[in-house]
């Protein structure tokens, strides 16, 4: 196999029948497989859906008794998976046909390079700033709270966001968000995988700056594209995020990740 796509569902209703459809419109040159891991979802509609795509044996769906969170999730589907590149897929992602190719011939050709990340359009037709420059907490805080608005920090959040940066044009990068990443297995297994003490948030970067420190580049490459159906999970009034759960999931992640990398 030499392509393993791996989503990772909690709850997505109809975003996985989507994702999967797409998926299956791909072009490619090379077999690839589908891993779904359902994070014990309550839902109807992505269960419903998912398992009657496992028994057509279009996927195969692993349900996992317990939320998991997204990096222990991700590596559990690796485990089951056979491909020697693996593509890290948000359920709420559609890919054109020529994303996996494309992505796929870039690494191959390019074997220093750990990351990959496809261009991610929003439904509006504006392209998502899914790179990142290297923050400090503060950067982060910023970006999550009414506060990057004030005059006095749109500057320093804009460059933390890369708005200066050309998405049109191949680039190393820091950071890749985790909606869409391809990387050669062997790059993965490496560095160990995802590490599974952040339960959600941060574990992408986390996985970048592993990457890095083996000595691998993260590229930003968007000859290759993806439509990204995406509604931030951390983001709102602080008197509301401050009483929900994700955003102490956000702020737990924030803490590991920045004490792991303190002195680096």
């Amino acid at each position: 196999m030499n392509l393993s796509v791996i989503i990772v569902n909690y709850n997505h209703k109809y975003f996985p029948r989507m994702a999967v459809e797409a998926l299956e419109k791909s072009k490619t040159n090379f077999p690839f497989e589908i891993i779904v891991v359902d994070n014990a979802s309550r839902d109807e509609e992505s269960l419903i859906f998912l398992e009657e795509a496992h028994a057509r044996g279009r996927i195969t769906l692993i349900k996992s008794p317990e939320n998991l969170g997204f990096g222990k999730a991700n590596n559990l589907g690796v485990k089951a998976s056979k491909g020697e590149y693996l593509f890290f897929h948000n359920p709420d992602l559609t890919v054109h046909q020529d994303t996996l190719q494309k992505m796929r011939d870039f690494l191959r050709e390019h074997p220093d390079i750990g990351i990959l990340g496809p261009k991610l359009v929003y439904s509006s037709g504006k392209v998502q700033e899914s790179c990142r420059r290297k923050m400090n907490f503060f950067d982060l805080a910023l970006n999550r709270l009414p506060l990057k608005r004030m005059p006095i920090f749109r500057d320093r959040v804009a460059r933390y966001l890369m708005e200066d940066f050309d998405h049109d044009q191949i680039q190393e990068v820091d950071l890749i968000i985790g909606a869409a990443m391809m990387m050669p297995r062997a790059v993965f297994e490496k560095v160990g995988g995802f590490d599974q003490r952040y339960f959600i948030f941060m574990e992408d970067f986390d996985l970048c700056r592993m990457v890095k420190k083996a000595g691998y580049r993260v590229v930003y490459f968007p000859q290759a594209r993806a439509n990204h159906f995406h509604k931030r999970l951390s983001q709102g009034s602080l008197f509301k995020l401050v009483r929900t759960k994700v955003f102490w999931f956000h702020v737990s992640s924030a803490f590991k990740y920045f004490w792991k990398w303190r002195n680096q």
